[in-house]
């Protein structure tokens, strides 16, 4: 998935949510304000929880599979996370 792709459906999902907090702030629908409070919740924390992956597909790291791979399958805790990113801001040019 290229970048930009990704970019705008973030940015759509994020309209979503934006949305469906007016709609029940101003409708009087709790019910729509706190699907939207847990949907931006999730957008806030996936975000968070995938960061070491998508800075190493930024920076083009050699490693992408190996950063994925921990942070996917251990990055909910904090010392595979922090390894993660370290994997995908890790230099090689520096021998």
């Amino acid at each position: 998935m290229s970048l930009p792709l990704l970019r705008n459906l973030l940015f759509a999902l994020l309209l979503a949510v934006i949305a469906l907090w007016c709609a029940g702030s101003w409708g009087q629908m709790p019910l729509l304000t706190e699907i939207a409070i847990w949907l931006g919740d999730a957008l806030v924390m996936g975000g968070a929880y995938l960061l070491p992956t998508v800075t190493a597909a930024l920076v083009k790291s050699p490693r992408l599979k190996l950063v994925a791979l921990v942070n996917v399958l251990g990055g909910w805790l904090i010392v595979p996370w922090i390894a993660a990113m370290a994997l995908a801001l890790k230099r090689d040019d520096l021998a």
